[in-house]
This record gives structure tokens, C-alpha cells and sequence, in this order.
């Protein structure tokens, strides 16, 4: 039975995740495959297949590096944003990798205790969800244009920076802007202030989130598979806000978090950035960023220079660890669009959610049963 009321956009989502969570678990283990739910589009049923097939040949090709991530999430201070090359060269001194890896098909990467990395899904979203994404990121054009900043760059306006975007010939706006039906803005935490919609989807923000439905359905379908302790809290905690939100009577958030189709916090909407090496400072060592990339462009590389990893970053592309753990960045011509779907633990925290703790490789096909 699912859980999910009926007129929540996330009743599809925990269908789809299941489904591919089952489907994931019989290719692992050489079963028939599971019938589809009736309650699928063929866009969204083919989307399912080809991620669940995508993860099974990612969990078959683990690979181990010499890292502990625990005792390295420990060594990380507090706004750890990954910018400071001195630092950085310290911590590369005392976490030093055993080898350097290049990864151009599907992989787990984990610690030397199981503890998941990284999990990367080459060609994991199939040419009609990145179309949505394609088609969701054009009518943002404004919002994107809006958002890059000029001058000298200051405190976290470097993200936005002008000095980080490549001009397109594509027809891209240049930009870079978070969505999300229920935060807390910065410096405003509780229990003085309540999470509210973010700016962004003040403007036009049912629409905009029914245009993204799909490939928000795919996203939260990897973490059932990859986290399933971090999918199962993610989502009560959507279905909490949207009790809190009903009870202070607040329609606007309600609206949006029950066409939101994601259980993640948030999403950044980029295009055409320039990636410098960083961190996500407020992510969780325990929880995953979902990185995904489409557009016209050549071949790209994802650099995670602190466990010494390269990825081949085509459209289509999964790239899916902890933003805090993995100093990252990317170097790309123009034409590419991401998506950049985060959690925030203050949102989780304000319903009172546990916190979810490592994902572990030899765990997974265990979850993936229950």
C-alpha cells in the first residue's frame, strides 16, 4: 500500500522507487525481471528501466580505495568549503589516496571499511528525461539571468560570480539559483524562524515543479537504491512539512511541496558554470548530493582531487556522494545544464527526523529486499 496521499506528486516517486529498487535487486541477483507498475508513463517506466539496469552495473564493479571517510569527516572544520589550497594540501598529507582512477563505466567507489563514496552512473538518464530537463530549464530563463552576480567576488556570491560562467553560443542564459518548497533561509533558523519557499518558486512555483516531475521522480529513485535509510527519512520528512504547513495554514508551501516530486531539500539550477575545486560545507558526510549533467557539449571530466578520482562526465550523467566529503569540480565548454538536487539537516531536524548514517556497500541488496 503506498503511503503517500493520492494528490502528492511523490505518490509516483515511491511507486517508481520501488519499482526500481526491485528491478535494481533481480538483475544483481539474476532474477526475471519485476512487472512494471501500471502506474508509470512509458517516458518515466523507460527512465525506471534504464536506472535500475545503470545501478546493477554500478554495484557490480565495486571498487576499493585507501580511505576512511569517517575519520576524515572528522578532520574537516565547520564551513569546510574546499577553496583553500593550503588546507587542502594538508589534508591531502594526512589522507593521502593509494592511486589515482580514472572511471568511464558504472562503479561504486568505497572506503576500506564498505563505506559508499561515491556512486557514479554513466548514461544513467535516458534521452527523454533530459529532455524534460532541457525543456524544465528553459522556461527558467529569468531566474537564471537574474542570478549571477558582478564585481568583486564576496562571501558565497562565488558561486554566482560572473567569472565563473561560459558564454554559450547555444542559446543557454548563463546562471545559477537554488529551488525548494520548504527551507530556511540563511541566518534564519529555528526556533525563531520556520522554513519557507524559496524565492524562487514564488514565481510561477506549481508549474515550475510539475515540470520537473520527472526527472525529480528519477533522482529520489537512485536514493532508494543507494541510501534507503536517507529515502525513507527524506521522505516523512516532506510529508511532515506538508502536516505543518497545513496546520499554520500556509497554502503557498502546501501547493508546492505537494507538486514537489522530489524528497530532496532542494535543487540548484545551473548552466554553463565553471566549476572551481569545493565543498558543500552544510551537506552531511553521512547523506549523498545527486550531481546530474545534460546539454550539447564534448567530453567532460568530474576532478575529485581529495580521493584522487576522475570521472567522465557526459550528458546523461550520475555523480552522486557527499558534497561535504568530495572537494569536486568540473571543467566543461559551453551547452551543459545541471542539476544539483541537496538536503538541508536543519529542515530535517526542525520535524524532529533522525539522522541517517552511512550507506554501506554490503548492505545494499539487504535493503534492497525489505
Amino acid at each position: 500500500m503506498n503511503p503517500i496521499p493520492d494528490d502528492w506528486a511523490l505518490a509516483t516517486t515511491h511507486i517508481a522507487s520501488e519499482y526500481v529498487c526491485h528491478q535494481f535487486s533481480a538483475l544483481v541477483s539474476g532474477q526475471p525481471n519485476i512487472l512494471p507498475p501500471l502506474e508509470l508513463d512509458f517516458v518515466m517506466l523507460m527512465g525506471c528501466s534504464k536506472l535500475a539496469s545503470t545501478l546493477a552495473a554500478a554495484y557490480c564493479n565495486p571498487v576499493t580505495i585507501n580511505f576512511d571517510v569517517a575519520r576524515y569527516a572528522d578532520a574537516l572544520q565547520m564551513m569546510e568549503n574546499g577553496t583553500k589550497p593550503d588546507r587542502e594540501e594538508n589534508l591531502l598529507s594526512r589522507y593521502p589516496p593509494d592511486r589515482q582512477i580514472l572511471l568511464d563505466w558504472p562503479a561504486v567507489v568505497c572506503d576500506k571499511f564498505g563505506v559508499i563514496i561515491l556512486w557514479y552512473l554513466l548514461g544513467a538518464i535516458n534521452i527523454d528525461i533530459q529532455n524534460d530537463m532541457v525543456v524544465a530549464t528553459a522556461n527558467m530563463l529569468a531566474l537564471l539571468a537574474a542570478s549571477v552576480t558582478c564585481g568583486a567576488e564576496t562571501g558565497g556570491k562565488w558561486r554566482t560570480h560572473e567569472s565563473n560562467f561560459e558564454p554559450c553560443q547555444h542559446g543557454l542564459t548563463l546562471g545559477c539559483f537554488n529551488l525548494s518548497p520548504a527551507w530556511f533561509l540563511q541566518a534564519h533558523l529555528a526556533p525563531k524562524f520556520h522554513p519557507q519557499v524559496s524565492a524562487t518558486l514564488k514565481w510561477d512555483g506549481r508549474s515550475l515543479c510539475q515540470a520537473m516531475q520527472r526527472p525529480a521522480v528519477l533522482i529520489a529513485a537512485t536514493l532508494r537504491v543507494m541510501h534507503p535509510d536517507l529515502y525513507w527519512a527524506s521522505l516523512a520528512t516532506q510529508l511532515a512539512l506538508g502536516l505543518w504547513a497545513a496546520d499554520k495554514t500556509l497554502d503557498e508551501m502546501g501547493a508546492c511541496l505537494r507538486e514537489w516530486a522530489s524528497i530532496f531539500t532542494a535543487v540548484a539550477i545551473i548552466c554553463n558554470w565553471h566549476s572551481p575545486l569545493h565543498r558543500d560545507p552544510l551537506s552531511h558526510p553521512q547523506w549523498f548530493d545527486v550531481m546530474t549533467s545534460i546539454g550539447n557539449y564534448g567530453v567532460a571530466q568530474m576532478k575529485m582531487l581529495n580521493i584522487w578520482i576522475e570521472i567522465v562526465y557526459g550528458p546523461g550523467a550520475m555523480a552522486v556522494g557527499s558534497g561535504r566529503i568530495l572537494r569536486h569540480g568540473v571543467d566543461m565548454g559551453a551547452g551543459q545544464i545541471a542539476w544539483v538536487w541537496y538536503m538541508r539537516d536543519d529542515v530535517h531536524e526542525f520535524v524532529d527526523m533522525p539522522q541517517a548514517d552511512y550507506s554501506r556497500y554490503h548492505s545494499i541488496m539487504s535493503l534492497a529486499n525489505q
